[in-house]
């Protein structure tokens, strides 16, 4: 960090500058905190929680009737529990590394009374922190990198105002602090270079810090070793085109970097080797059939896309959806004439196209990595967009680097743009600082658009399912969920925590709130000396069963005098009845 620190000092600075950063990191603030407790809790959010409380998921009573704050036991504080049950109880039922856990603990230790539940807000709270620390740690990377002020500030600027970067940070999770560590970790890999280019030695005291933060990255998230391996790559790239010289001093350091940052991943792998066979990673596995096998691909383009800007698409009519998507696609098609442009610019400049140059190939073989994850070892990292952080600060420097030329030399969008465009009048041409006006205005959009819950809602939306619950039930309730691993008892949970946090404000007694989870059968007959069964004909009616992913059969219910509801139920993403059992 304090080769960072020197190389932005020498560059000219002054109050403006500061000024200038200092409104990315208020508006980031701002994005980041704002309505982040409102959001239902996650699944895996109760993962974290319940795991940095260093409480474990196994102690949940199966096939038995709970109350909700026997459901909600694992999320509630108790100071007398030791840093090392956090550690047990994660590294037995989990496939996370714990310093993030760790760090979580110690920061709900600070702000949860001992006996309480642990508030979703504060869980939060850390990983927002971490996420606005990234706004000057990329801000120091793109000065450092590209050695312009200017290419920092926009990456600054557009890490507050990413859509994906908010997401990430208004979850209780340990994204955004690997976000950092990667940041770190790329300024490294620059210097790394730059020394090699200059038959340098890199200083022995940089790569012993360089290889600790490579292994806090791997002790924060496992899918760090993907940052390692496309850094290993660029280095191998680089190695080949200084083949003759491979064995000269100035290479030996950057072994031994290698090798300690091998060590530190190996350490894990104990408990990396039965991740892929576990139940809780069986929901990624590739699918090969020839109208899905191409699917990831268009994925991982459109969570790159969101990365920089997004639009109203979730929450919204079908019409409101294809609109934004259409809009997001031609400002894009509008814009990147002109940022081709800029980055050639860019790499064709002394001072810049050798950083240019790392990131530039840090990122397509990371993507390879990705791909060869997805198809070679059959797991679809690309199903969900929050992986996308192996990369992301990547994509963010090199828009940054186009930005800033087109914003120093006003390039001209006409010298590169498709003939289909060239008429248009100059006013709608995306050209010079318009470029950067654009694409900060649209990531504005989609930071909103998150904020507000209409991109990058969660997958299972607890929240509205418990107010359909509170619509429709009139008789006391059990929710009944069928059991396979822990991740049905979290989703439970997320459901019976929406409850507790909105106790005071909906007309439902929770005394009448019971639920259930069912070990899962080897069909869905509901057979008389079943849990289910034996439950319903103990249990006093009126009585309003909510079948939530409960795999049971409906011809069974009927049978107990338990029928199903008649009214259209809306959609919340789980899929449920309800049956009114009289």
């Amino acid at each position: 960090m304090a080769i960072i620190i020197n190389t932005i000092k020498t560059l000219k600075t002054n109050k403006f500058n500061y000024f200038l950063l200092s409104i990315s990191i208020l508006i980031g603030t701002i994005l980041r905190y704002n309505f982040w407790a409102n959001k239902p809790a996650d699944s895996i959010e109760i993962s974290t929680l319940g795991y940095s409380l260093g409480h474990n998921f196994l102690d949940i009573p199966l096939d038995k009737v709970i109350t909700w704050q026997q459901l909600l036991s694992p999320l509630r504080f108790d100071a007398t529990i030791p840093y090392s049950d956090v550690i047990h109880n994660l590294m037995t039922e989990s496939t996370h590394p714990p310093l993030y856990f760790l760090l979580t603990h110690f920061w709900l230790k600070i702000f949860t009374p001992d006996g309480e539940i642990v508030s979703l807000a504060v869980g939060r709270s850390l990983s927002a922190l971490f996420g606005v620390l990234a706004i000057p740690a990329i801000f120091a990377l793109g000065c450092f990198a590209f050695r312009s002020q200017i290419v920092g500030q926009i990456a600054a600027a557009l890490m507050a105002l990413s859509p994906y970067g908010i997401y990430v940070a208004q979850e209780a999770r340990h994204y955004t602090l690997t976000i950092l560590w990667i940041i770190i970790s790329l300024a490294f890999l620059i210097q790394a270079i730059r020394c090699i280019q200059q038959q340098k030695k890199l200083p022995l005291w940089l790569g012993c810090f360089w290889i600790i933060i490579n292994s806090l990255g791997i002790a924060t998230h496992y899918f760090f070793a993907l940052t390692l391996a496309a850094e290993g790559l660029v280095m191998g790239w680089f190695l080949l085109r200084d083949i003759k010289q491979f064995s000269q001093r100035y290479w030996c350091h950057i072994y031994i970097v290698g090798l300690g940052s091998l060590v530190g991943c190996l350490v894990w792998l104990p408990a990396v080797i039965g991740i892929s066979g576990n139940d809780l990673t069986s929901w990624i596995d590739t699918s090969y059939d020839l109208d899905e096998i191409w699917q990831p691909i268009l994925r991982l383009f459109v969570w790159g896309i969101t990365m920089i800007f997004m639009l109203p698409v979730e929450g919204t009519s079908t019409f409101i959806s294809i609109l934004s998507g259409v809009i997001m696609l031609l400002v894009l098609v509008w814009i990147f004439p002109s940022l081709w442009g800029g980055w050639k610019v860019a790499i064709a400049s002394p001072s810049t196209g050798l950083s240019l140059q790392i990131l530039g190939a840090f990122l397509g073989f990371a993507i390879l990595l990705f791909l060869f994850v997805i198809y070679g070892l059959g797991k679809d990292i690309s199903l969900v967009a929050r992986y996308g952080f192996v990369y992301f600060p990547v994509v963010l420097l090199l828009l940054g680097s186009s930005m800033a030329n087109c914003w120093q030399n006003n390039i001209d969008e006409k010298k590169t743009r498709n003939k289909l465009f060239k008429n248009i009048p100059n006013f709608f041409r995306a050209t010079g600082k318009k470029v950067v006006v654009i694409i900060l205005i649209m990531g504005l959009c989609g930071a909103l658009s998150v904020v507000t819950n209409y991109a990058y809602q969660k997958s299972r939306r607890a929240d509205l399912l418990a107010q359909v619950i509170q619509t429709k039930s009139q008789a006391p309730i059990l929710i009944a969920m069928s059991y396979k691993t822990h991740s049905e008892i979290r989703a439970l949970m997320a459901i019976g925590l929406y409850f507790k946090r909105w106790e005071k404000q909906t007309n439902l007694p929770t005394e009448t709130l019971e639920f259930i989870l069912a070990k899962k059968q080897e069909n869905s007959a509901l057979l008389p000396d079943s849990t289910i069964a034996k439950i319903l004909k103990e249990k006093a009616r009126p009585l309003d069963l909510w079948a939530v992913n409960l795999e049971v059969n409906k011809n069974d219910l009927e049978k107990l005098n338990c029928w199903e509801n008649p009214d259209n139920l809306p959609k919340v993403n789980y899929s449920y009845e309800l049956y009114n059992c009289r």
